[in-house]
């Protein structure tokens, strides 16, 4: 008896948990069908799918920190098919037609070789930083490609505001004739500003070198180690000269430690005039496992550079608090924000190469080579271009 009653009780267990998963399959078929039917496609298919977290790097001067505008400001551009959207301080969802179909990260990006370094070492995926440092990156081996210019312009050279010299062509003058040289700075070893400026003394014939115990040169060159020491290296004497992005030279007037003595517009020869500089530059990774990420990160950046060129005014009022200075000051930013890849990027781009080889700063990969050699090795213009009308 007690074995008939041991076997009738297994029975209604088998049957039991039988009926259960069959329910809950069941149930789960029903809801796909009805989620299905709804959207054209499996739905409970697609939540399987990993949303992809990446880490993007901008910084606070004004050539790259319009990105910020998503924290700031989301509401300008929430309605874009493409946009980024708040979720924490730091984090952000980058959304494609009503989907989420990546996570961002903000890190607040440094100079362009400290951005380079944290991409070699996997901490970043995307930077908005300076093209020429992320060449020079690439030249080292560094897995990444440039695609496509956010902003030019905005840089001007600074002065000690009681230097003997008021324009670059009396400072060109002012260093032939000086007993000893001039202590010129930069911020980053291979940033743009300070490929210009270095470029542009030696154009004028100047001899300019980093060793500080050659006192034949007419200037030496002062790493500075960062934007953030720009101006108190006036201040303090370190150096009585630099060129760095805007708002800096700006910055530095406004305190009266300095004084603008030229725009890139004003440099001789007029090939630096509304110069590209900053490009977003994509480890190609995130290329190769998420290209639909890249696109649309793409595509988001495009519009928010596009609302900073036509809308100076409000962009001051909503960067203004992350930069860190007075609305005013931002009011009178020059820098011509785009993504398009025109012939003057491209010409520029390639300009800064012949300037960098003839100065010496590759020493890997492109050595030897000429710029039509190595540019599908550092351009992918493919993800701007598939925007139109933008």
């Amino acid at each position: 008896m007690k074995r008939i009653l041991l076997l009738f009780l297994v029975a209604v267990l088998i049957v039991g948990a039988s009926a259960g998963c069959t329910s809950k399959e069941a149930s789960n078929d029903s809801d796909n069908v009805e989620l299905a039917n709804e959207s054209g496609e499996n739905k409970a298919d697609k939540a399987d799918v990993e949303i992809p977290e990446i880490n993007v790097a901008w910084g606070k001067d004004l050539h790259t920190a319009n990105p910020h505008m998503a924290f700031e400001a989301s509401e300008l551009f929430e309605n874009n098919p493409v946009h980024l959207r708040p979720i924490t301080d730091s984090k952000l969802e980058l959304v494609k037609d009503g989907e989420v179909i990546a996570i961002v990260n903000f890190i607040l990006g440094g100079s362009g070789s400290e951005n380079v370094t944290l991409m070699s070492q996997g901490h970043l995926d995307v930077a908005f930083s300076s093209s020429t440092a992320f060449m020079t990156g690439i030249d080292q081996g560094l897995d990444c490609s440039i695609l496509c210019p956010i902003q030019s312009g905005g840089v001007s050279v600074v002065a000690d505001i009681d230097a003997e010299y008021d324009t670059f062509e009396e400072l060109i003058e002012y260093a032939k004739n000086i007993e000893k040289p001039i202590l010129a700075g930069y911020h980053s070893a291979v940033s743009s500003p300070r490929i210009v400026l270095e470029y542009a003394l030696r154009e004028a014939g100047l001899k300019v070198t980093e060793d500080t115990s050659d006192f034949e040169a007419d200037v030496i060159m002062i790493d500075l180690k960062g934007l953030n020491n720009l101006i108190p290296s006036l201040s303090s004497g370190q150096v009585e000269l630099w060129a760095g992005p805007i708002p800096y030279p700006q910055n530095a007037e406004a305190q009266g430690v300095g004084k603008i003595i030229s725009t890139l517009d004003e440099l001789p020869g007029g090939k630096w005039v509304d110069f590209p500089c900053c490009t977003i530059n994509v480890h190609n990774d995130l290329i190769r496992n998420h290209p639909e990420v890249v696109q649309a990160l793409v595509e988001a950046a495009t519009d928010i550079h596009n609302f900073a060129q036509n809308n100076r005014e409000e962009t001051a009022e909503v960067l203004a608090g992350f930069v860190g200075l007075d609305e005013e000051i931002l009011r009178n930013n020059d820098t011509t924000y785009s993504t398009a890849i025109t012939d003057h990027f491209i010409n520029g781009m390639r300009v800064y190469y012949e300037a960098m080889t003839e100065m010496g700063k590759f020493s890997g990969e492109f050595v030897g080579k000429d710029f039509d050699e190595i540019k599908d090795m550092v351009f992918d213009f493919s993800f701007r271009e598939n925007i139109s009308g933008k």
